[in-house]
């Protein structure tokens, strides 16, 4: 069994002593000489504690005594023995002994001691004369106040000190700019608030119905190209904030842990912010323009690829001075690119890649010119280290990927408005028929015409809607109740076949599919309307 001394503070012997040298330092010796008093009574035997115990006390007796003790239990204490010689020494030539304040352990200056038979007098602080004190730097010796000590691995030490050794470091400095990790990293304050946003909007989203639901989707804002086409443009910045189901949100929240913390302290938080917003929006602009006005999406995906594109970019710009390590550095994004871009394309993880994608570049293109760029400031005595690329010098980059995004966003709109990749307008003479939900028709193509096949569907319906055929390489699309193009497919079926998969409607009506051979060719066909009641787009 263990048994604990009594210690009343509760501190262990190792930390007394280092908070009594503390005291000792800055001039408290009463509290000092309380704290090496309770290690000594503490441990007996402990050397070190009546050692500090001797340099604070004023009794030349008491402290004889105290040196005695240490030599007894350490006869080869050069420190004792050396402060020994010098009481012997003063009491022979009937000196006071002068105790030394905010000195280390021996507490007794021998170099000024010897010669000396006079009390010093007080000494002030050379940055405040008014001040008093017992503290020297232990470079330069000048006197130094508790207010303009600063503590160092060697001691304490004053500012025109420490700047000197700052100035002696820096001129050995090679290249134009400093090593980013050797200026103070910045708080990851704003990574901790994202992740605890899209757990809230995530539990929000399971009250209101499930995550999973297309209609809470819609309705808590996810990005859904005919509401953009209609003037939501916010859901391409509310859509970064949603998740489909628990997974998805693990894995972005995995994500933010792995690369978003680093990049906020390097970048510092406003940058960070910036690259971030502006790196997400961008991901949904890019899976709105490139997969069709019907896209529907939601995930923090876009904005976390851009957080490795930031990566990527700043250890491209220190790829010299941060030599193998950040050649590992640029690997790992660039493999974690791969691997994502790999998996989404083989169907073993639904992804979006070109939300991915979209974040991936913008992070890089935003990040380059914001990487922080530290060089030293001669002209400031007090700021030693300035960068040269913060947000107030480089605003222009921000403004400029907001004006990029603004004009993206009007080229996308009016591109599927306009009928997209189709380029096609409805055909005025309806053909084909009716289709219900679960209906398999036979139809057949007799030149270039399409024919139309129309349904009744509800703002919300998940459907799916497929055209097989052994003769035409299938292409079916899709209009609204207004006969305004919505979304189209060529060969997303197996081999020529065409598949719309997983369409959420967006209003109530009659809904018109049109069947067509991409090659213009005749030959028959099967359209299949299927009633989807999963839905597992993420991004």
């Amino acid at each position: 069994m263990n048994l604990a001394r009594s210690n009343p503070r509760g501190l262990p012997m190792s930390d007394k002593l280092q908070q009594g040298r503390t005291a000792a330092r800055v001039g408290d010796t009463a509290e000092a000489r309380r704290l090496f008093n309770e290690a000594a009574q503490e441990d007996p035997n402990n050397a070190a504690a009546w050692l500090e115990l001797a340099g604070v006390v004023e009794d030349l007796a008491e402290k004889k005594t105290y040196l005695d003790r240490v030599v007894d239990l350490e006869p080869d204490n050069a420190s004792a023995k050396a402060t020994l010689a010098l009481l012997e020494k003063k009491t022979a030539d009937g000196g006071p002994i002068r105790q030394a304040q905010g000195r280390p352990p021996a507490a007794v200056d021998l170099a000024q001691d010897f010669g000396s038979t006079e009390e010093a007098d007080p000494l002030y602080c050379y940055q405040h004369p008014k001040v008093e004190t017992s503290l020297r730097c232990n470079r330069c010796n000048r006197p130094i106040c508790a207010k303009c000590a600063q503590r160092t691995p060697v001691g304490f030490r004053c500012s025109e000190c420490i700047l000197a050794i700052e100035d002696r470091y820096y001129s050995q400095v090679q290249g134009d700019y400093l090593n980013p990790y050797d200026h103070p990293p910045a708080k990851p304050l704003f990574t901790y608030i994202l992740m605890g946003a899209i757990g809230l909007v995530w539990l929000a989203q399971e009250l209101a119905g499930g995550s999973e639901e297309g209609q809470v989707l819609v309705k808590f804002g996810a990005n859904y190209g005919p509401l953009i086409l209609q003037g939501q443009v916010w859901r391409l910045f509310t859509s970064m904030f949603l998740h489909i189901g628990a997974q998805h949100l693990i894995f972005n929240v995995i994500g933010l842990i792995a690369f978003g913390f680093e990049m906020e302290r390097l970048y510092g938080r406003a940058r960070f912010i910036a690259v971030y917003l502006l790196a997400g929006l961008f991901g949904s602009l890019a899976s709105f323009a490139l997969r069709g006005p019907m896209t529907y999406s939601a995930g923090a995906s876009g904005a976390i690829f851009g957080v490795v594109g930031m990566q990527l970019a700043f250890f491209l710009f220190y790829r010299r001075r941060l030599g193998e390590f950040g050649r590992r550095q640029r690997n790992t994004a660039l493999i974690l690119i791969g691997v994502s871009l790999l998996m989404g394309c083989s169907g073993l993880m639904p992804a979006d890649n070109y939300a991915h994608l979209g974040g991936f570049l913008a992070g890089v293109v935003l990040g380059y010119p914001l990487v922080p760029r530290y060089r030293i400031d001669y002209t400031n005595s007090r700021r030693r280290i300035q960068d040269r690329a913060s947000l107030l010098r480089r605003w222009w980059m921000p403004a400029l990927g907001l004006a990029a995004l603004v004009s993206g966003v009007w080229l996308a709109i009016s591109f599927w408005a306009a009928g997209g990749w189709w380029g096609m307008p409805l055909p005025g003479q309806p053909g084909g028929g009716t289709i219900a939900y679960g209906q398999t028709v036979e139809g057949r193509l007799v030149g270039e015409e399409g024919e139309l096949w129309q349904f009744e569907g509800e703002a919300g319906q998940v459907v799916t809607i497929t055209m097989r055929s052994d003769e035409i390489d299938a292409q079916v699309g899709l209009f609204d109740p207004d006969n305004e193009y919505l979304t189209e497919d060529d060969d997303s079926g197996d081999d020529n076949n065409a598949r719309i998969d997983a369409y959420v409607l967006p209003v109530t009506g009659t809904y018109t599919i049109y069947a067509i051979s991409s090659d213009g060719q005749p030959g028959a066909y099967y359209l299949t309307l299927k009633l989807d009641n999963s839905f597992n787009q993420t991004s």
